[in-house]
């Protein structure tokens, strides 16, 4: 089924057929003025192509504009098939851009989808036109750096740890309530925003209705787990991800925050350090999501850096 979003006419939910299988995907077709460019937006763990809505519209100003849900989140099923790992990631990628009649893209990845992007522009550098990476997955150099937390990771993933715990130990007795469950959907919403007041309502109703109705086959918790362990594998040893990182060789954007309690500025600012030729900016009090925590930055740096890109 074809639809409208609501709120964001112009965004279409749909599916692309792929070899054997569906994918659920939101796009936006290219102004006419923009030429074309394509764009691929990969979402981030537990997160869907919505995570995406806020920005597609103005991304569409440079080309045409599809966000997709990987197998396991949103509303694309797994099949058996389906390794559910980082690397079976890419090649979903790269199938989703098949079957789009798409050669060269450009692909924004915030999160896990960075992590796949980086990957996927190291091992197919012919596919990848641009690479814009938003708080990308990257690890450490040396995993002795998962023993120095940084300040923004305890503030922030403290109050979670602490919510769920509470709720674990008093649901084992009946008393967990929807007060303890509000703590705790603010101290998640704050891992992304620096102000989970100020909202869009409608960007939220548009998540809830994903958590509610994810549809036949998507399993999130098994995605969660089983892609929770390939990361995990990757940061363990973070010499092949650097060297992906070395290998990429599409004019490449690095966003992130400050205030990320899930990538640290440390990590960003090393991986820019390693590539003087990429772009990179961590902004002051900015956390995980910037597509989805500050919208009109995004767009606004997108924008310039590829102002600047044709200029050269």
């Amino acid at each position: 089924m074809t639809t409208q979003l609501a709120d964001w006419p112009s965004v279409t939910d749909t599916h692309l057929d792929l070899p054997g299988r569906r994918a659920r995907i939101l796009e936006v077709p290219g102004r006419p003025s923009s030429g074309g460019r394509p764009q691929l937006l990969v979402h981030g763990l537990g997160g869907s192509s919505v995570t995406w809505v806020p920005v597609m519209e103005g991304l569409a100003e440079h080309g045409p504009v599809v966000a997709v849900d990987l197998p396991g989140f949103g509303r694309t099923p797994i099949e058996a098939s389906d390794p559910l790992t980082v690397e079976g990631y890419v090649d979903f990628v790269l199938e989703v851009a098949n079957a789009l009649g798409w050669d060269r893209f450009t692909l924004h990845g915030n999160s896990m989808g960075g992590l796949v992007g980086t990957l996927l522009g190291a091992a197919h550098p012919h596919r990848l036109d641009r690479l814009v990476l938003v708080s990308p997955a990257l690890p450490p150099r040396s995993p002795l750096g998962f023993l120095r937390p940084s300040r923004a990771t305890i503030d922030g993933v403290l109050p979670l740890a602490t919510s769920s715990l509470g709720a674990l130990a008093l649901g084992a007795v009946g008393l967990a309530g929807p007060e303890l469950d509000q703590r705790r959907n603010r101290a998640l919403l704050s891992l992304i925003y620096s102000e989970p007041e100020g909202i869009d309502p409608a960007v939220l109703g548009l998540m809830a209705a994903e958590f509610a109705d994810a549809g036949a086959g998507v399993d999130r918790r098994r995605a969660l787990l089983a892609l929770t362990r390939s990361i995990s594998r990757l940061w363990a040893n973070p010499r092949s991800t650097w060297s992906a990182i070395r290998a990429v060789q599409a004019p490449t954007l690095l966003l992130g925050g400050t205030h990320d309690a899930l990538v640290p500025a440390k990590v960003l600012r090393a991986v820019i350090a390693s590539r003087p030729d990429w772009e990179g900016h961590v902004l002051d009090d900015r956390r995980h999501a910037l597509m989805l925590e500050d919208p009109e930055s995004y767009l606004d740096l997108v924008a310039g850096w590829l102002t600047r890109a044709v200029a050269v």
